[in-house]
């Protein structure tokens, strides 16, 4: 047996915040292609390795409201399947939910959606085998409760895998809690392998590597950083084992670098010079982390802050992106290692901050002046976001704090 297990496909995704004057015309549209043409690499990867099916496990869609022309892509992607005779098993999940009549979408005849209830699906293999799928669909973007009690125990079959798209209880994730489950409850099931959607970081729930996320097939911001694609499933004998493909044409990374001159100008150079030495062979869209041995200078926060810096770079990028793979989309810096002079101004200082710097003020402040604003509301939802800005916080207050003389006594 063998099979692809994918997910999270997130076809028509806006890659909003992305799209301003300094981005090329031509890099922009190899981003709004770029979940497409991350599925279309599973749909070759697929015909060509002659799988025995197909498991999508949720979100195949950004949101429920989908484009014409992303169907009818998928149509014809399930279509190139159903002429290599590979079955296709769809769940969906809380982007692409769906509670209407199956044959309505149009898919061809190789292709099996999920009801909104947990169903189980059989399928024959070539080989005379017989796989028991179980698995069900969202019906509405909110599904908190947990679905998996209705998941039965292994049925009769040679093989038995679950389709679920959800969250574990309790992981560490800024993704919301969706037909939350227990990796107990997914062991109690006694299945052979579980193909879990939902969670966009790809990862293995088990010792086994048998409860799987695979991930989602393109990251769509510096927070989904690395290779993206499908889980390669094969067995030998009754044992399975699961090999990751890439197939995203654009990968997310941060890349550090430390601040060496305190010149704007510089340091823009500076960046320039070390992205041409990274030698991409696709291409990355990258955040740049400044360090710094001791406090970054004011005039780079400064640059930062009014977004300066970033424009000086985009526009020496905007003739090289191409000739580097690269696309810088944004620069942060992190919190340099300068304390306070004294320690009791230190301590209250610390214990300031903890009551400050936190998600729950965060959140506060923002709440309703970005409710226009979704996709900034989702980006600051996330811990990486979140210690971006309590960092330079840091950084800036420390600045205020120690003064100008405590700051030339702390270089001596």
């Amino acid at each position: 047996m063998k099979f692809i297990h994918a997910a999270d496909l997130h076809l028509d995704s806006p890659f909003q915040g992305l799209h301003n004057e300094s981005l090329p015309t031509p890099l922009w549209e190899q981003i709004r292609q770029s979940t497409f043409t991350s599925f279309q690499r599973i749909v070759d990867g697929a015909i060509d390795q002659n799988v025995d099916f197909v498991l999508l496990a949720g979100d195949l869609f950004d949101r429920q409201e989908h484009s014409v022309s992303a169907r009818v892509f998928l149509i014809q992607q399930l279509q190139r399947l159903a002429d290599a005779k590979i079955p296709v098993l769809i769940i969906f999940g809380n982007h692409d939910y769906y509670s209407g009549d199956i044959k309505q979408l149009g898919y061809p005849d190789n292709t099996t959606v999920f009801g909104n209830q947990v169903e189980t699906k059989k399928i024959q293999l070539t080989n005379g085998q017989v796989v028991a799928i179980t698995g069900f669909s969202f019906q509405n973007q909110w599904v908190n409760e947990p679905m998996i009690n209705d998941y039965p125990n292994a049925v009769a079959a040679d093989w038995n895998i679950g389709m679920l798209h959800g969250s574990l209880a309790g992981l560490d994730s800024p993704e919301a809690n969706y037909a939350p489950f227990t990796l107990k409850q997914l062991q109690s099931k006694n299945y052979d392998y579980w193909a879990l959607g939902h969670i966009h970081k790809r990862q293995s729930l088990d010792d086994k590597g048998l409860i799987n996320y695979s991930g989602n097939t393109q990251g769509r911001h510096i927070n989904e950083t690395g290779e993206k694609g499908y889980l390669l499933v094969q067995s030998t004998g009754h044992e399975l084992t699961t090999a990751f493909q890439p197939t995203s044409p654009i990968v997310w990374e941060v890349v550090a670098m430390k601040i060496t001159d305190k010149s704007v100008d510089n340091l823009a150079n500076s960046i320039m010079n070390a992205l041409s030495k990274q030698h991409y062979s696709k291409l990355h869209f990258i955040r740049i982390r400044l360090t710094a041995d001791q406090a970054i200078p004011d005039t780079i926060l400064e640059s930062l802050a009014s977004g300066d810096l970033l424009t000086a770079v985009q526009q020496m990028n905007t003739g090289s992106w191409q000739q580097l793979n690269t696309w810088v989309t944004s620069i942060k810096a992190a919190a340099g290692s300068q304390r306070i002079i004294s320690s009791l101004d230190q301590s209250f200082f610390d214990e300031a901050k903890q009551q400050t710097l936190t998600p729950e003020q965060l959140d506060r402040l923002t709440q309703q002046s970005l409710d226009k604003y979704p996709f900034i509301k989702a980006d600051l939802a996330t811990r990486d976001s979140q210690q971006d800005i309590f960092e330079q916080t840091t950084a800036i207050l420390q600045r205020h704090v120690s003064g100008p003389e405590d700051e030339e006594a702390s270089q001596k």
